[in-house]
């Protein structure tokens, strides 16, 4: 929906707009705007509200009290819906006599799920069971950084009120001003927030009532969306100065019935606490089961400055919500009543109206166009990957694409599907994205392929997983430096651990991945060059942080589980330690991966040998023929699998397996040997991949 200049410039009094919890910087008013695009909130627009249009909607309402209603909308809303929510609740909380200020601030949240995991799983031929889809859907979120997103959109709604924000400037303005004028005597102060609107007021309710904004006279979250121990650190020690505050959310079975962007089974809500916050099964205020098992904040809501309402019901008073979804509560009828009855204490009210447009519209999804690449003897399909343009001069490379290409045009030439991604291309969210759909659209009988060229690091392990003292290994997509955005082998691990049985996955690093931090990587010798870097301490803070971790020592996994266990975490499924990939290194742990004359010396020497070997050799076989006349003395490939992988065919599933590929071809087992339904290996595979990960947030 597009508003008009006329209706923006309704807004004008009652809205303020957010970027980064700030006001635009401009010094200039823009009191007609054309577009949402050219809608500012600048700090005088603020002055203008508190001083000039809000005395005069008191004025006009004399001799009646005015309620203030600070409203902050969730989390899956852009910019165009926040002003959608805004202009469809303006005219009627005006109409009820209560003066309106909604905030507007760009979550990005919309972007959790990537388009390709949305396309992924919501083709309708894979005939997934809801909780295994469930389970993928949390762990692609997570995987694909979904984290780092929300962790995003709580740090902008904590600047909103820190003392540069927005938020501050409002509040500061508003206490100023009721401290003042003598019609403040008729104003009360309420706060609204929809599910990460809730989040936005936790930090602006504290703040505000330093300000000198002398009480909330009552606070209504909706679906709550903020974390209970934020709730109870933030707003429970200053529940003295909120007269009445309540909690409108779903039955823990509606929470279930719920969709998330038409992909995930149950609310946001639950997406949120498995799979968005650091620590899986996180208590959030909004979820009916985290607040059973909060002995402080059921009692809080029991008693007398608290409500807990739950919905859906039928209820015609101050309690009642038809909701059935998470982004209904801001535009359902029953339950924006029952806010304005609180607000106005008072029963006869202008009812509120819904109209047909969603407040967190579910984004349309189109079909999965058939595959085209799969044959009755499998799919055969390679990512390639190389980075040489590293921002920083000193870390690039000039091999490493080269030989991104060359493992290409290898690959195409033994009829894999091969899709290759470099330099800018090869950021972490393209590669782990790649990598993600490679192996959970894989199917028994496919072999699968990942190559990468470009730098490797070690970095703190911060889950304590590697032993007394010893680093995560990493690979360094290009946009590591200063943003925390490496990929570890613990990363790795988990989306090696989805590949189905049956399919076989090979992998070809030509990196120093596990090299650098603790020893110098070493220059130049002649034209060669070592593809390992060294963090720097700022690299090494921003991993920590990237990874939702404060401190030197960081958090082990048994913290993490007991953390989850006290906090009321459901149990999940751990990882079966089955290993179904194999890893060709170019170098030992203690080596450096070189490159020489325009490529990896690994590659130079390995990528030539692959397709007269694929289906002919064992795994073990092939490393055994790779290590005859390896030209480099300076650094020895290795081979990483298990015994039974180990003895498995060279890039071709087991002889007697679903399907058997030999060099572009089958080995002719009938169709009648592919047993093992794609649903149940998939969800098979689903269910051994969903313990936590350490991963972006």
């Amino acid at each position: 929906m597009s508003l008009s200049p006329a209706q923006l410039k309704a807004l004008k009094p009652h809205v303020i707009t957010l970027d980064d919890g700030r006001l635009d910087r401009s010094s200039e008013e823009n009191p007609d705007p054309q577009s949402i695009a050219e809608f500012t909130t600048v700090a005088a627009d603020i002055r203008e509200i508190v001083e000039t249009h809000l005395p005069a909607f008191i004025d006009a309402h004399d001799p009646a009290d005015v309620p203030i209603a600070i409203f902050a909308h969730g989390g899956l809303v852009d910019l165009e819906s926040g002003f959608e929510i805004a202009e469809r609740q303006v005219e009627w909380w005006k109409a009820n006599g209560v003066y309106p200020i909604h905030f507007v601030w760009r979550t990005g949240l919309v972007g959790a799920l990537s388009d390709a995991i949305v396309r992924w799983l919501t083709g309708g031929t894979r005939g997934w069971f809801d909780e295994a889809k469930d389970l993928l859907v949390e762990k692609g979120a997570r995987l694909l950084g979904g984290g780092a997103i929300w962790n995003d959109m709580k740090l902008d709604a904590a600047a909103s009120s820190d003392p540069h924000g927005g938020a501050r400037v409002f509040a500061t303005q508003l206490g100023a001003w009721m401290g003042a004028d003598p019609r403040a005597n008729r104003v009360s102060v309420h706060a609204i927030g929809h599910s990460a609107g809730s989040i936005f007021h936790s930090h602006f309710i504290p703040m505000a009532l330093d300000a000198n904004v002398p009480e909330f006279q009552t606070v209504t979250f909706l679906a709550p969306a903020v974390r209970m121990d934020t709730f109870e650190k933030m707003l429970l020690p200053r529940a003295d100065s909120i007269g009445s505050l309540a909690v409108f959310t779903m039955h823990d079975a509606a929470e279930r019935e719920d969709t998330c962007l038409d992909v995930y089974g149950k609310s946001l809500l639950y997406l949120v606490s498995r799979a968005f916050e650091p620590v899986v099964g996180t208590p959030i205020l909004g979820l009916a089961a985290s607040i059973e098992q909060n002995e402080r904040v059921s009692r809080f809501l029991d008693g007398d400055g608290g409500d807990l309402v739950l919905g859906p019901n039928e209820r015609t008073d101050r309690s009642g919500t038809a909701a059935e979804h998470h982004g209904d509560f801001d535009n359902d009828p029953p339950t924006m009543n029952s806010v304005a009855r609180r607000i106005l204490e008072r029963d006869d009210i202008v009812p509120f109206t819904a109209d047909s447009r969603s407040a967190e519209p579910q984004d349309s999804v189109p079909p999965v166009p058939a595959d085209s690449s799969r044959s009755l003897d499998g799919a055969k399909r390679a990512l390639c990957i190389g980075i040489d343009e590293y921002p920083q001069t000193a870390d690039r490379l000039s091999g490493a694409v080269a030989d991104a290409r060359a493992w290409r045009d290898m690959f195409s030439a033994a009829a894999f599907e091969t899709t290759l991604l470099t330099n800018a291309e090869a950021t972490r969210e393209q590669i782990v994205g790649s990598i993600f759909r490679l192996v959970t659209e894989a199917q028994p009988g496919d072999v699968l392929a990942v190559q990468y060229s470009g730098h490797g690091t070690r970095t703190p392990d911060l889950n304590a997983d590697e032993g007394e003292g010893e680093p995560d290994s990493a690979l360094c997509p290009v946009d590591f430096r200063g943003t925390g955005r490496l990929i570890i082998d613990d990363d790795l691990g988990a989306l090696w651990d989805l590949a189905a049985d049956g399919v076989s996955l090979s992998i070809f690093f030509d990196s120093c991945h596990s090299g650098g931090a603790n020893r110098a990587p070493g220059g130049m010798r002649g034209d060669s060059r070592p593809r390992a870097v060294e963090l720097t301490d700022a690299d090494e803070r921003a991993y920590r942080v990237a990874r939702g971790v404060a401190g030197p020592r960081g958090r082990t996994r048994a913290a993490e589980a007991s953390d989850a266990a006290e906090n009321g975490s459901r149990a999940v499924p751990q990882a079966s330690g089955v290993r179904r990939e194999v890893l060709f290194a170019a170098c030992d742990d203690d080596e450096l991966a070189w490159e020489t004359s325009g490529h990896g010396d690994f590659t130079s020497h390995v990528a030539p040998l692959v397709r007269e070997h694929i289906g002919r050799v064992t795994n073990r076989a092939f490393y055994d023929a790779l290590l005859i006349d390896f030209p480099s003395t300076r650094q020895t490939p290795r081979i990483d699998g298990s015994s039974a992988v180990e003895g498995s065919p060279f890039l071709a599933v087991e002889l007697g397996s679903p399907a058997s590929v030999v060099d572009g071809g089958a080995d002719g087992a009938p169709d009648s040997a592919r047993t093992a339904s794609p649903r149940d290996a998939a969800i098979a595979a689903i269910l051994r991949g969903v313990a936590d990960l350490i991963v972006s947030d």
